[in-house]
C-alpha cells in the first residue's frame, strides 16, 4: 500500500479498523487513522466495494 499522511497533523496515517454507522448499524471496516489526531480515513476501494455494498445489503434486509 502507498503511503498516506494525514491532511490535518501531516502524520503518516496508520492500518486500523474504523467505525462506520449506517442507519443506527455499527461496523469496523479497514481503514487509515492518523496516531496523533486520531481522524479516520477511508480509501476509495474500502468506500466502494465494503461500505456501499454494506449499505445496500442493510437496505435490502430493511426494504
Amino acid at each position: 500500500m502507498e503511503e498516506w499522511y494525514c491532511f490535518q497533523c501531516k502524520e503518516k496515517m496508520v492500518e486500523k479498523d474504523v467505525e462506520t454507522r449506517y442507519l443506527q448499524i455499527l461496523q469496523y471496516v479497514p481503514g487509515l487513522k492518523c496516531p496523533k489526531c486520531g481522524v479516520p480515513y477511508l480509501t476509495e476501494e474500502i468506500a466502494v466495494e465494503t461500505v456501499t455494498k454494506g449499505e445496500e445489503t442493510i437496505d435490502a434486509k430493511m426494504g
